[in-house]
């Protein structure tokens, strides 16, 4: 169970705050800042006696701005990394922009910033993006009852998925033109893919959050219950790898270019667990869940094997009688019985 501390800073003096526009929330939407300033206190005030005092006078949560993220991720005054929450999670935020397609922020997805530092020092990435912002972000889906990977709404560009950075959302016509945080997170070699899936481990995992109140001091634990369902999934059936190279890649996402999770050696078995879109078929492999291509250029990666020829059966397989009396069938008796069942069904 991963551990984590989310202080409650409400924006009181923001419009964003003020105004208070309540929505459903569907999704996550991931921001960095793009300025060198790591520290929380540039944009979180007032101080609690952890964040420091922001003497410039130039926080968010002040009349007069546009601009409110649900949340802050960065350093405290003490270069510890912190988590604060400046919005009701049921508020709609000011963060995204707008594109041809709409608002994110109307969507329903509440958005988080990230300080960003010169981009030079991997640790506090780590410790910002790949340790806050990941369990942050497996907390908020937990809490939305959504996954990283669940599609929100389907466009001409492509699905807007319920974890998505400012980039992605540009891409799909719902922010305004930015890069992060890719243009951060590829110094290090992370792709949102790469995140999607760290997020889903640790909802596998669970995230115990403690929320803290920057002015009582009161504090609130949400427990976190691991989401290990998927192992228990049982598969609709199995397919073996019969592309023409030696392994077949297992990917975070739909796509040739989403990050490679795991391979599968050619004539290897995988489970089959979702195949409701022909070209990518989600499967299981050694502890692996991801999403495998299932052909290109006329050749078929993945064909589906029927249950006599699954891993485990001998060519003369058991049928078992309502009466409880072992009877035994051929091989070629099944494959009879299984033409006349597709002739019935229509498959």
């Amino acid at each position: 169970m991963r551990q984590l501390i989310i202080y409650r800073r409400f924006f009181t003096n923001a419009d964003c705050y003020t105004r208070g526009t309540k929505q459903i929330s569907v999704g996550v939407q991931v921001h960095s800042t793009g300025a060198n300033n790591p520290y929380l206190k540039r944009y979180v005030q007032p101080d609690d006696g952890r964040l420091g005092k922001n003497t410039s006078g130039n926080s968010h949560n002040r009349k007069g701005l546009n601009v409110c993220a649900s949340a802050y991720i960065g350093k405290l005054a003490d270069g510890t990394v912190a988590v604060y929450q400046t919005l009701p999670w049921n508020y709609r935020c000011w963060l995204s922009g707008s594109g041809t397609n709409g608002n994110a922020n109307k969507l329903g997805y509440v958005g988080f910033e990230i300080c960003e530092d010169n981009k030079k020092n991997e640790a506090y990435f780590q410790a910002a993006v790949m340790g806050a912002a990941v369990n942050l972000t497996a907390h908020l889906c937990t809490l939305f009852g959504t996954t990283p990977q669940a599609v929100v709404r389907n466009f001409s560009q492509g699905a807007a998925l319920a974890v998505m950075d400012h980039r992605e959302l540009n891409s799909r016509k719902l922010a305004s033109n930015h890069g992060d945080i890719l243009h951060w997170s590829r110094l290090y070699g992370v792709t949102m893919d790469t995140f999607r899936a760290a997020v889903e481990e640790a909802m596998r995992e669970g995230v115990s959050v403690t929320y803290i109140d920057c002015d009582s001091g009161k504090a609130e634990t949400v427990e976190g219950q691991p989401n290990d369902n998927e192992s228990e999934v049982n598969p609709l059936y199995q397919a073996k790898v019969t592309c023409p190279g030696s392994y077949l890649n297992i990917r975070a996402a739909k796509g040739k270019n989403a990050t490679a999770l795991g391979r599968v050696n050619r004539s290897e078995t995988v489970d089959v667990l979702d195949d409701a879109d022909a070209a990518w078929w989600q499967v299981r492999y050694g502890g692996v869940t991801g999403y495998a291509m299932t052909g290109d250029n006329g050749e078929t990666y993945l064909t589906r094997i029927s249950a006599e020829e699954a891993p485990g059966k001998t060519e003369e397989d058991e049928a078992t009688r309502g009466d409880g009396e072992k009877i035994e069938i051929s091989r070629a008796e099944l494959e009879t019985l299984y033409a006349r069942i597709g002739e019935v069904l229509g498959v």
